[in-house]
């Protein structure tokens, strides 16, 4: 039986050589064996594939989804969990640079099955998401950014549906607030503002400033003093020129610490375009009315 190429969604596209059993995938966190073969460059349309000049193997042995630490692993995690027990399939998919890489997928055996996200136990839950964070802040050392990005965010995936669990099951019982919940919920609260905050840290490297906002803001709503929280929103509103708000915020973070050395630079440099901003005002208007 002839497969025919299927579009997975934009940029990833599969086609089934052999059917495995149907319905059992690998979820995320599972452990799995296969194999991998890499196909030249030239064995696919756009002749893009920036691979070696002949096809490579490499044994996938207790290959664990959502560890991957480079798109390449990425791409292969999400096609893994594409793939039934038994499956081999061929795949191509296009990088973030645009280029198109092709390969072939054998999914062996699903050693380890995690269950399904929503069943996960609290602890295995914490326990996870640290290492995820774990791995997340190592990687940014050593200035990775885009790669711990999306192991803050595979962290933070786990974190939030259990938060909201928590957060639900204390305000439905107000009178008889049990200790261990309590305990839970304020280190998951601490754990979820981390995150963020590391979050915050990947986007404003990227100078994305709206997102910086957005994930300072969900810090500060779990941890109103967060430092660090303070001084990236303060400094994303700098970069989007909200010279005045990016002040008032600065304003916030030297109440808490007046000594601390990167607000306190960052007050020079808001203070600085302030008055250049007023400078630049008043002679427009005295144009205006000349």
């Amino acid at each position: 039986m002839t497969f025919e190429w299927i579009q997975l969604k934009e940029g990833l596209l599969k086609k089934i050589i052999q059917k495995g059993k149907e319905g059992k995938r690998p979820r995320f966190w599972s452990e799995v064996t296969g194999k991998l073969i890499k196909f030249p460059l030239g064995s696919n349309q756009d002749n893009s594939v920036l691979l070696t000049e002949e096809n490579t193997t490499e044994n996938l042995s207790l290959f664990r989804i959502g560890v991957a630490h480079d798109e390449l692993t990425r791409i292969l995690e999400l096609c893994i969990q594409l793939m039934d027990e038994g499956e081999v399939s061929q795949f191509r998919a296009k990088t973030r640079n645009g280029e198109w890489i092709e390969f072939q997928l054998y999914l062996y055996e699903i050693v380890s099955q995690a269950p399904p996200m929503p069943d996960w136990d609290r602890s295995e839950v914490i326990r996870v998401s640290k290492q995820l964070k774990e791995k997340g802040v190592s990687l940014h050392r050593g200035k990775q950014i885009i790669d711990s990005f999306y192991f803050f965010g595979r962290a933070l995936k786990l974190l939030i549906p259990l938060e909201v669990r928590l957060t639900h099951d204390l305000s439905r019982n107000p009178e008889n607030k049990d200790e261990e919940t309590i305990r839970l919920k304020d280190e998951i609260t601490s754990l979820v503002a981390s995150i963020y905050n590391n979050l915050a840290a990947c986007q404003l490297a990227a100078a994305h400033y709206r997102h910086v906002v957005y994930l300072c803001d969900q810090v500060l709503e779990r941890t109103p003093t967060d430092l660090k929280a303070i001084y990236r929103k303060a400094s994303a509103l700098f970069g989007l020129k909200q010279f005045q708000d990016s002040f008032d915020v600065v304003k916030i973070g030297l109440a808490l610490d007046p000594t601390n050395k990167a607000i306190v630079t960052l007050e020079r440099q808001v203070v600085a375009a302030c008055n250049e901003q007023e400078k630049t005002f008043v002679k427009g208007i005295k144009k205006f009315f000349h």
